[in-house]
C-alpha cells in the first residue's frame, strides 16, 4: 500500500512536467516561432502531423505564414486548423 501511495504521489508531482502536443489538422505545413524562457526556436510542422511536447505552459507559439499566435497558459494540446492556433 505504501508503494502505491508513493507511486501516486510521484506521478501527481510530475504531471506539470508533461507538455501538450501541437497538432496540425491542416493539409499544409507551416513555419513556427516557439518562444519560451527568453529564447525563440524557429522550426516547422508538416501537414497533418503532431509535434509532441511543443505546447508547454508558458510558451508562445506563432505561425509565420498567417501571424496566428497563442500564449499557452493552460495544460493541454494546441491545434492548428485553417491556419489558426487554438486550444483543443
Amino acid at each position: 500500500m505504501k508503494t502505491l501511495m508513493l507511486f501516486c504521489a510521484v506521478l501527481f508531482a510530475a504531471a506539470p512536467l508533461f507538455a501538450g502536443d501541437l497538432i496540425n489538422e491542416d493539409s499544409q505545413g507551416y513555419g513556427l516561432e516557439i518562444s519560451s524562457g527568453g529564447g525563440t526556436t524557429h522550426t516547422s510542422i508538416s501537414s497533418s502531423t503532431n509535434a509532441c511536447g511543443q505546447a508547454s505552459k508558458g510558451t508562445t507559439i506563432k505561425i509565420k505564414e498567417t501571424g496566428s499566435t497563442i500564449i499557452v497558459d493552460f495544460d493541454g494540446d494546441v491545434i492548428i486548423k485553417g491556419g489558426q492556433l487554438q486550444k483543443k
